[in-house]
């Protein structure tokens, strides 16, 4: 039946709850409104079955809720997912002129709005927003959460300009450059006229050549008394690190902490100087950034001045995510800082146990290895050495590389970062090893296959080099990559053993919480979320010889070299992105005392959610689903 004019109205209020209807043009929600006709029906009544052609209609859940049932082996189907109130069907089989391979069923009483496939198309052709959550489905989602969460985050901390603002934006004036002849007298002057703190060097076609600072006038002039008749080129820093017009404030922000530097060259599609974005054009939070932060690690004297560091990384990944800093950026900028404190310790104590005679090598393991540490997160690390020429490793050397691993270990920990509790860490002797030992223990993981094997292998083979011979860490990662390919029987064993941990779906699609040791409801979302689909990568690299160690990444490349559609690596891609969110939103809430305290930090209550997050949560983890249901096609 048409919509009368009151329930009309009452329907439009219904579906601006709802993405994409909340942010679609008033017109274009009425016209599809008043196309379509209201149906009920009955609990357990068939709405859509599989047919050849494609779908006559869409249809809208207006109140109730649609189950999705797939046929199974032997005959018959089984519950597959479940469409709450707002969510449309059959989107797949309209966008691929297709028909429906599934059996869509009512879930008690269910009214749902049909749109006819004429103005479902046209809506398609003529409204962005309503053809982006189409195309996008997750994506799109994704965006209102971030847009959500950056609101949230603003309302406490004051911000600049968002992290996803291109560089061009944050060029306020022509570029200032110089070429490499030029005096430093001239330079200088150059640098006090205008006003300026840089000035790139450059060839003639404009591409950089190199940048001096106001930084360098003291170190690179005044204190070696250079000459002011010295060509800049003489005292200038070079190569330029310099990133593309196009790249984001959070690109540039993650490469000044990576190089220890001030500015960024900004240039054009050819590589010409276009400007200089200084990390004072970036952002400045709580007179605190990146820059300066990584760079007192670099400058710390004593582990108690890291202390101090290592509360204020934590302080930072808060602004950050109100400067607008997706969860990837975010992860790898926290782990980047991390890398830093760790070396900087590393360094403070190798001297005091002379250990540069091993040649030692110190490998984070986990969130760590991958390059996507939280703010909870505990330690995850292990030891690679060499025995001196002509020596063996004996009771006498492990004793002295032990007791540095002790204070290593001992130091994360009053920075912030818990010893772990299954004891993987360099100061366990099983973890301090030498390169020969590590070798035949890879080895025997991998031809073992057993239960502690596998455990082992989730754990250790996202390893990467944080400090000293990082050649050994490569060395141990390219034989990983040549024995995991050889060895399928390996890859089946750890398939299964990803697929034990399945995402919290019941049968019918819904989230299915559990309750914590206070009788919370909520749900684990690295340990169910994230995690999976983590081991579900790892599993692809290993297959395909990939050596990343990011998962996304990870993801990337195997999938490629897989042959997998683009669309479900992305979509497992913003699944992961989504979860990692929740999880960094779920510590920093729990640090302000917003949620109740938990043993578990990446434990979220469902009622702390709103719908928008409980409707992601739950598309996130249908992806993870998918996943699964490759490796197990994959590994069957």
């Amino acid at each position: 039946m048409r919509p009368a004019p009151a329930i009309l109205a009452s329907l439009l209020h219904t579906l601006r709850a709802h993405a994409p209807f909340v942010a679609m043009p008033e017109r274009d929600l009425a016209r599809a409104v008043a196309s379509a006709q209201l149906q009920y029906f009955s609990s357990g009544e068939t709405i859509l079955a599989p047919e050849a052609s494609r779908p006559a209609s869409c249809w809208i859940v207006t109140r109730g809720a649609v189950q999705g049932e797939r046929p199974v082996a032997g005959g018959g189907t089984a519950p597959a997912w479940e469409l709450s109130e707002g969510e449309m069907f059959p989107l797949g089989a309209l966008l691929s002129n297709r028909g429906v391979t599934s059996i869509y069923r009512a879930v008690g009483d269910t009214f749902c709005l049909v749109v006819p496939a004429g103005e479902f198309d046209a809506l398609v052709a003529t409204s962005v927003v309503f053809r982006d959550f189409c195309t996008r489905r997750l994506a799109f989602l994704l965006d209102r959460v971030r847009a959500q969460i950056q609101a949230d985050y603003a309302s406490d901390i004051t911000t600049r300009r968002g992290m996803a603002t291109p560089l061009f934006a944050l060029v306020r004036t022509d570029p200032v450059t110089v070429p490499p002849a030029t005096s430093l007298e001239d330079a200088l002057a150059l640098l006090e006229r205008e006003r300026i703190g840089s000035l790139p060097v450059v060839d003639a076609a404009g591409h950089a050549l190199g940048i001096f600072t106001r930084q360098d006038v003291i170190g690179r002039i005044v204190m070696p008394r250079t000459a002011l008749s010295t060509p800049i080129a003489d005292v200038m820093s070079s190569p330029a690190v310099g990133l593309a017009a196009t790249a984001t404030a959070g690109d540039a922000v993650l490469l000044m902490a990576q190089r220890g530097i001030r500015h960024v060259i900004v240039t054009d599609a050819v590589g010409k100087v276009e400007g200089v974005v200084s990390e004072r054009d970036l952002f400045s939070l709580h007179r605190l950034s990146v820059r300066e932060l990584s760079s007192a690690i670099r400058r710390a004297p004593a582990v108690e001045i890291l202390e101090v560091c290592a509360a204020d990384i934590r302080a930072l990944s808060l602004a950050l995510v109100a400067q607008g800093v997706g969860s990837r950026p975010l992860t790898r900028m926290i782990s980047s800082l991390n890398d830093l404190l760790t070396a900087r310790i590393l360094e403070i104590e190798a001297p005091r146990f002379d250990v540069a005679a091993f040649s030692p090598c110190w490998i984070g393991m986990g969130s760590e290895g991958r390059g996507e540490q939280t703010i909870a997160t505990d330690q995850d690390n292990a030891l690679v050495y060499v025995a001196p020429a002509g020596t063996q490793p004996g009771a006498a050397a492990r004793t002295q590389l032990l007791a540095f691993a002790r204070a290593v270990n001992e130091a994360l920990a009053r920075c912030g970062y818990p010893l772990c509790k299954g004891n993987v860490m360099a100061m366990n002797p099983q973890w301090c090893l030498p390169m020969p030992a590590w070798q035949a223990t890879f080895t025997q993981w991998i031809d073992r296959g057993d239960p502690a094997s596998l455990l082992a292998a989730s754990i250790f083979f996202d390893f990467r080099p944080l400090w000293g011979v990082a050649s050994l860490a490569v060395d141990l990662r390219a034989n990983i990559a040549r024995l995991a390919v050889a060895n399928p029987r390996f890859l089946k064993q750890m398939s299964d053993n990803a697929l034990a941990n399945r995402p919290p779906l019941s049968w019918r699609g819904t989230l299915a919480a559990t309750a914590d040791t206070s009788g919370v409801e909520g749900i684990d979302v690295k340990r169910v979320g994230s995690m999976p689909i983590t081991d579900a990568a790892r599993i692809l690299a290993l297959a395909t010889g990939v050596t990343a160690t990011a998962t996304i990444d990870r993801l990337l490349q195997a999938g490629t070299r897989l042959g997998i559609p683009a669309t479900d690596i992305g979509s497992w891609c913003e699944a992961f992105d989504y979860l990692q969110m929740l999880r960094l939103r779920t510590q920093h809430r729990r640090a302000a005392d917003e949620i109740p305290p938990t043993d578990a930090p990446n434990f979220v209550p469902l009622a702390s959610l709103s719908e928008l997050d409980r409707r992601v949560l739950k598309e996130a983890l249908r992806q993870v689903r998918k996943l699964q249901q490759r490796l197990q096609l994959d590994y069957p």
